[in-house]
């Protein structure tokens, strides 16, 4: 993750994985890249920044991480179990795992009470993850608000290796949410000796020194430690000796080397000259692809596509009709009349849903990965489809497209499918013919059209206004004489001047992105809820707490109420996962019948050269495992498209061999 927000960008993802350089004849244990952006931070208690996790992901163990096969294994817990109705659970710590310093000096063992101190530290200090769980641990809201004492929140150390959490509300997931950092430990001895304002239970950042920016400023009980950190030049960090799985660790140092332009023909070019290891093919230059395929032809592989969603939202309540910072910028063309006109068209179900059959998704996003590819990161849904699998092995998106075609069989046929790497929803003759029919509506509430859309575009990114462009064309091919699309131009700065809901300038907001926390369905779809859904504000909504009556009769007409007793009803159903999943779907399904969004794509899905042994890193759609170097292997020559189907049909047999 880049940013809670979740704008997720192909170079975020490549500076992790495409940079390794060779060095010597052992190259293969040793990665040097490069990174475009100084951490933060390195209090990971605190920072949900990929800038800042992509390091502390190698420093840190917590109970739970993914294997190479996705699968949830021990970290510093070697097994877990939970009561009848999911509340509780108990993990039983690794025993003979330490704290190191960053002269790798063995400091403490690491024990359950690590884990008690850790959550209270990120409650005294308000971390920026700590919306995972402050509703869910017992007590711990409670705690927050200064209701009670941190001994009465449900996280106990049973004894020194046996950890107990106990929940205000069923999570049969809790599991997939240790693999974040907002349930790390920390050694309050060493903790409260970075400061007084380090002492739990009296916070004071200014005063507190722990998880500066020093490789001193943390204690290591993960694979690597960092050994040294000068900002805007370089970071280096050392496999850890004495880490309890250093059978895992084929890495024994990483270097990144700070470069501001780490663009993916930079990258390329660097690849070329021998100085990495691996590098992505830009698509768009196209003397770049020349070159990668007279001399790489065999190697171009297309990278996997993920669990991140971008996706553009209709605002139902739009008040901004220029930019926030200055009323003479960015000010929409249209006359009273349409705002008025274009705000009741939105919150017809049946015009939204034209909208989104009007729209060639693949047009969009051709302009960011080439005409070649433009299908293959297409997603059609909120949720990643492989998401999760049914215990009969039925993929999430499989019951995504039973729920749809059973919900709206005249709009969704037996072909229809809900899986990536297709247009699953363009189609103009459909878009016409239910535009035909929203028209039939809106007349009758007095509307004119066409409708006019407007669409607030960064015209600092090219791909960004290509993007917009594409989506302008599409529709107003397709929905002639019903709607047309004004592409309001601004500046980077102006177009993120939007701080809350009330800023936005735009009829459509195409800058929406999600990717999950933890691996449950409910990662993804509590982000429509009405009441505290993160979505809200690119719907031009509040929150139940700062709703007005307007806002509260917006959300009844579009039927947010109606998805939320459909998501609640899932999240009750705790012991038959495979029930849990199909109702999910089943309010999914609802919300993609009520074109609230309109899915665009994922990340990946690009061409990509490489020496990184394919299926050896840790996998994960969710939590800190993905950034990790533990499990990943080099090679010292290109990986041919030949070699990576042999890995894979390896990595398969290994998987399914890990299920029995």
């Amino acid at each position: 993750m880049c940013t809670k927000t979740k704008l997720i960008s192909f170079l975020c993802l490549l500076t992790g994985l495409f940079s390794i350089k060779v060095l010597a004849e052992d190259a293969p244990q040793h990665y040097v890249g490069f990174y475009g952006s100084d951490p933060e931070t390195f209090d990971y208690l605190y920072t949900y920044k990929h800038v800042d996790s992509r390091h502390f992901a190698n420093f840190i163990d917590g109970l739970i991480e993914h294997d190479a096969y996705g699968n949830l294994v021990g970290a510093l817990a070697t097994d877990w179990s939970a009561n009848e109705d999911a509340t509780v659970w108990t993990f039983n710590l690794r025993q003979g795992v330490h704290w190191y310093t960053d002269d790798g000096v063995e400091y403490a063992p690491v024990t359950a009470h690590d884990f008690v101190a850790g959550l209270q530290y990120a409650a005294d200090f308000q971390s920026q993850t700590l919306y995972l769980v402050q509703d869910l641990i017992e007590n711990l809201d409670e705690y927050v608000q200064g209701q009670v004492a941190f001994n009465e929140v449900g996280v106990t150390a049973l004894d020194d290796y046996t950890l107990q959490y106990n929940l205000a509300s069923p999570a049969p997931y809790f599991p997939t949410l240790t693999t974040y950092s907002i349930l790390l430990p920390v050694h309050q001895g060493f903790l409260e000796s970075k400061g007084k304002g380090c002492k739990l239970g009296n916070p004071d950042f200014s005063a507190c020194s722990f998880g500066s920016l020093a490789s001193d400023a943390i204690l290591y009980n993960g694979a690597y430690i960092l050994k040294n950190f000068t900002s805007k030049s370089v970071i280096e960090y050392v496999a850890n000796p004495n880490y309890w799985d250093r059978d895992n660790v084929h890495i024994s140092s990483v270097k990144l080397i700070y470069a501001q332009n780490t663009d993916p023909t930079t990258l390329f070019l660097a690849f070329d000259r021998g100085e990495i290891m691996a590098a992505p093919i830009d698509v768009n230059n196209p003397s770049i692809v020349s070159v990668a395929k007279n001399k790489y032809g065999d190697a171009i592989f297309v990278t996997d596509t993920n669990a991140a969603v971008s996706f553009a939202t209709f605002v139902f309540n739009r008040t901004q009709y220029h930019s926030p910072l200055n009323h003479k910028n960015d000010v929409s063309p249209k006359t009273e009349k349409q705002r008025q006109d274009t705000r009741v068209a939105i919150l017809n179900t049946t015009f939204r849903q034209a909208i989104l059959r009007a729209i060639n998704t693949a047009a969009i996003n051709s302009q960011a990965v080439g005409e070649e590819l433009k299908y293959m990161s297409l997603r059609n849904m909120l949720t990643q489809p492989t998401f999760v699998t049914t215990s009969h092995n039925e993929t999430y998106g499989e019951l995504m497209t039973d729920a749809l075609q059973n919900l709206a069989p005249h709009l969704y046929s037996k072909e229809f499918s809900s899986d990536d790497g297709h247009m699953a929803y363009f189609n103009p003759e459909l878009a016409r013919a239910l535009m035909v029919e929203a028209k039939i509506e809106l007349d009758a509430k007095d509307v004119d059209f066409p409708i006019y859309l407007d669409v607030l575009v960064n015209g600092e990114s090219e791909m960004n206004f290509r993007s917009a462009q594409a989506l302008k064309q599409s529709i107003e091919e397709h929905l002639a004489d019903y709607v047309k699309v004004n592409l309001m131009i601004s500046s980077r700065h102006h177009f993120l001047a939007a701080k809350n809901s009330e800023l936005l300038n735009t009829d459509l907001f195409f800058s929406a992105a999600w990717s999950p926390d933890y691996g449950d369905p409910k990662s993804y779809l509590d982000i429509l809820d009405p009441d505290t859904g993160d979505l809200l504000k690119s719907f031009g909504l509040n929150r139940k707490v700062d709703e007005n009556d307007e806002e509260r009769v917006i959300k009844e007409i579009i039927g947010l109420p109606i998805f939320k007793r459909l998501k609640e009803e899932a999240n009750l159903e705790i012991t038959d996962l495979d029930k849990r999943y199909k109702l999910y779907a089943q309010a999914e399904a609802y919300a993609i019948n009520q074109a609230y969004f309109i899915p665009l794509y994922t990340s990946g899905g690009s061409y990509a050269v490489s020496r990184i042994i394919p299926y050896t890193r840790p996998y994960s759609p969710y939590g800190l495992s993905e950034l990790k170097f533990k499990r990943m292997e080099l090679s010292p020559h290109i990986i041919t498209v030949k070699d990576r189907d042999q890995y894979y049909k390896r990595w398969l047999h290994k998987k399914k061999s890990s299920f029995q």
